[in-house]
């Protein structure tokens, strides 16, 4: 029985499928997982004709790690991903600093299937 598929999208790495030399899609949680990824990682303001995509995360990367960063970091990446990945509802966002960055748990529910999932990613510092 072949499985329900609610969400495609493009692998990044264009990794080729082994028999049809297609590029292979990514999907359900994965593809959620990637775009995540990219609209955290994604400043505000980098992508053309859409200013207000992407996440301030950045600016708080040389910031003292107090609860009121803790709670600014929050409040910007569930605005973010509130306002741009419609595919789920957040519950929890947890940062933690760390000497190479910001490490960020998400955990968020996908509407259509209602699953609970969860990322951990890090925002690095440049220096």
């Amino acid at each position: 029985m072949a499985t329900l598929n609610f969400y495609k999208d493009l692998s990044l790495d264009f990794t080729p499928h082994p028999v049809s030399g297609d590029v292979r899609p990514i999907v359900d949680d994965l593809a959620i997982k990637r775009s995540i990824i990219n609209l955290i990682t994604t400043p505000r303001g980098r992508k053309p004709f859409y200013p207000e995509y992407g996440c301030t995360i950045g600016n708080y990367l040389f910031s003292n790690p107090d609860v009121f960063t803790k709670n600014s970091i929050k409040d910007s990446v569930y605005d973010a991903l509130t306002n741009y990945e419609s595919r789920i509802d957040v519950i929890e966002v947890l940062p933690t600093f760390s000497d190479d960055g910001i490490y960020l748990q998400i955990q968020y529910r996908i509407k259509n299937t209602n699953i609970i999932s969860s990322i951990t990613t890090i925002v690095k510092r440049i220096a």
